[in-house]
């Protein structure tokens, strides 16, 4: 079982079955002296558009960033090459590229065997506790095999973060919900605290998977997974009269417990907490009783952040976690949401900050949160399990809880640098981008007619945002970034499809496109892995390699020229308008391990999820009617994001390697020599990075 570096891991036997959980102090809470002569404040604000807030600023309707920019600047920011939000994130980061943090995408590949890993975090085995002697992993007492030691992981980036050389050089530095930083890396020296983001999983170890509970026959697929969740059935007796319903919350597997491993076959179980759903025979009520908890819920109703706690191993070992619920329907079925179990803010072993106990000492002051990361659910609205509007709701709970986590932000600054990061911007327009053009595929004139406004109403939610800031701290240099732009996302591409009909990949098994990592080795000279990502099947690189080395470039050279040359056979519109190759764009230990090429889309089209999986759809290229209608993982040059300042920028062409240069700068820290940006503020500077 993988589990962090903290409070999970059993360290010791007592007689025979006492086993206690070692927690590992990572820190000493947020005691040190927060004070400094210096500040800045950087916004993050996810997937924000220039060209859409250049309109609204216009129109007067973004009071606060017109402001900022009259007062300072207003550019484009270019992005990271694929604007992925885990790259551009990483670039943010450490000032570099990916050929020094080494994430090209959210999904990598192992060389050795072919299969798609997570560009966030990595497992890394442990060392032998010598109490233990001749390295033993796990004890069996009874049905239950107790783990003696277990991985840990670490985050997958490379490079340093820039807060790294802050601290060190004596600047308190607060980075309220970093992306791409799970789990958060540490930082010696001066006041530090951190939280994480975009990449912080659930309790089941997925990047979200809610828990649908219906009595409708029409909702009712036996507990299948439908991407990003899953349904469970309810089956209730009579519709007039009071109905009580007994099932489970299903928490993460639990590889301790061999009794149930051994029914399942050797697959491991979920663990398990008995509920009861009691439905009023009259009113539009439902009680969910669990433990010694009755949730009462009114239809449209959500409840607070619940406690849940998985017993891994009875009287020893639990899984703590939180969630909420939302009643969508009592009469004539009951219908209800629940979401992904996160992460108990108050348990000290999950590893989401920095110190182990800073997100306890947030919950304290502003309640309970969202600790995964990107908590709008969105598949929960493409699986139809949220409506559009239900989906709003509950980004509107998720918002109220960043602001008050804003305010307690700024309660506690007092110089330095403070980052904070709304992802909403972002998450909001994958859904909600669309509904601005009337002939999207994916919604009805209805919907663009109801919705067409939503973003509007986001970017100024966030230019409130930066007036609160302003009010408080007038005088601190303030700087509102996104880490790219937007645009629609109509089409499917299918890249693996593409490269089949082209020849340059075979398939192992024909009978079944669907399956992942569909791909016979023995006949692939170039594959698909990720949204963006193309790889070559070279010898000594890759376990099953047939291209060598002398054949490479201009097998590249083959395959960018098709792509770009490629038409849409329904509308002859161009589908892919860049494709860059990696050790062109590129430089440093980490080259190695990314894609060869990386594919740019033109605005409309987007690398296809199948593909990415290694699958082959029938069609290279279809409609894109899912909810998630917009995107930005697209030829980089068509979605860059924003930079507001309130000093002058004095370069001409801003990127996201720019800003950790720009935060050392201000704070009076040498920008270390491997950075590849400038400072922003700075006349005149070049970049050798570009």
């Amino acid at each position: 079982m993988m589990v962090g570096t903290r409070g999970r891991d059993i360290v010791s036997l007592v007689g025979t079955l006492a086993v206690v959980v070692l927690v590992l102090v990572a820190g000493s809470g947020c005691s040190e002296e927060l004070e400094h002569p210096a500040q800045m404040i950087v916004l993050g604000f996810d997937g924000m558009e220039p060209k859409l807030c250049a309109e609204m600023m216009a129109d007067g309707r973004l009071p606060h960033l017109a402001k900022l920019a009259a007062e300072g600047s207003f550019k484009p920011l270019t992005t990271s090459t694929p604007p992925q939000s885990p790259v551009a994130w990483s670039n943010v980061i450490t000032g570099t590229d990916s050929g020094q943090h080494g994430v090209f995408d959210f999904v990598h590949r192992d060389p050795k065997t072919g299969y798609p890993f997570s560009s966030a975090a990595i497992s890394v085995e442990p060392e032998p506790l010598p109490v233990l002697g001749h390295g033993l992993d796990t004890l069996e007492v009874f049905d239950y095999a107790i783990p003696l030691r277990s991985s840990t992981l670490k985050t997958n980036r490379h490079a340093p973060a820039f807060w790294e050389y802050l601290t060190k050089a004596g600047v308190p530095t607060h980075i309220f919900r970093m992306p791409a930083n799970y789990p958060p890396t540490p930082s010696e020296g001066a006041h530090f605290c951190c939280m994480s983001d975009m990449g912080t999983p659930d309790l089941v170890n997925s990047l979200g998977t809610f828990s649908y509970y219906t009595s409708d026959a029409d909702e009712q697929f036996m507990s299948m997974s439908v991407g990003g969740g899953k349904h469970y059935p309810l089956r209730l007796i009579n519709h007039k009269t009071l109905a009580t319903q007994y099932t489970k919350f299903f928490g993460p597997a639990n590889s301790f417990d061999l009794s149930q491993s051994q029914k399942k076959g050797g697959r491991t179980a979920p663990s398990e907490i008995p509920i009861v759903i009691m439905r009023d025979p009259d009113d539009a009520v439902v009680t969910v009783r669990y433990g010694d908890r009755d949730v009462v819920l009114k239809v449209g109703e959500w409840s607070g952040w619940e406690p849940v706690e998985f017993e891994m191993i009875p009287h020893v070992l639990s899984l703590k976690g939180i969630c909420r619920m939302y009643l969508k329907e009592v009469h004539p079925d009951v219908k209800l949401y629940v979401t992904p179990f996160n992460f108990d803010p108050y348990e000290t072993s999950w590893e989401i900050d920095q110190p182990e106990d800073f997100s306890a000492t947030v919950a304290d002051a502003v309640g309970g949160f969202y600790t995964q990361g990107l908590p709008e659910d969105t598949k929960a609205l493409s699986n139809k399990v949220l409506s559009r509007d239900e989906f709003l709701s509950q980004a509107g709970i998720v918002f109220d809880e960043r602001l008050r986590m804003l305010d307690f932000a700024m309660d506690h600054y007092q110089g330095g640098l403070l980052f904070f990061y709304f992802g909403q911007p972002d998450q909001i327009a994958h859904m909600f981008w669309g509904a601005r053009n009337p002939n999207h595929p994916a919604l009805t004139a209805a919907e663009h007619e109801k919705y067409k406004g939503v973003m509007e109403e986001v970017y100024q939610r966030m230019d409130g945002v930066v007036g609160k800031v302003r009010s408080r701290f007038p005088d601190a240099p303030l700087v509102v970034m996104s880490d790219h732009g937007f645009c629609e996302y109509r089409r499917d591409f299918h890249l693996n499809t593409w490269l089949e009909e082209n020849g340059y990949v075979t398939m192992a098994k024909p009978e079944d496109r669907n399956a992942d990592i569909n791909f016979d080795y023995s006949r692939t000279r170039a594959y698909g892995i990720g949204i963006n990502g193309l790889y070559i099947n070279l010898k000594g690189r890759e376990a099953k390699g047939i291209v060598g080395a002398g054949e490479k470039q201009a097998l590249m050279d083959e395959i960018s020229g098709k792509l770009k040359a490629w038409r849409d056979p329904d509308s002859g519109d161009q589908g892919v308008v860049e494709v860059y190759q990696s050790d062109r764009i590129f430089s440093g230990p980490q080259l190695e391990h990314g894609p060869d090429l990386l594919i740019g889309y033109a605005s409309g089209y987007r690398g296809s999820g199948p593909s990415a999986r290694g699958a082959f759809p029938k069609s290279v290229v279809e409609d894109n009617t899912d909810a998630w209608c917009a995107d930005h993982c697209v030829a980089t040059h068509l979605v860059p994001g924003v930079l507001f300042s309130s000093k002058v920028v004095g370069v001409d062409d801003p990127s996201l390697l720019d800003l950790a240069p720009t935060m050392l700068g201000e704070m009076g820290v040498a920008v270390p020599e491997h950075m590849m940006g400038r400072n922003l503020f700075e006349r005149g500077v070049a970049n050798a990075g570009r």
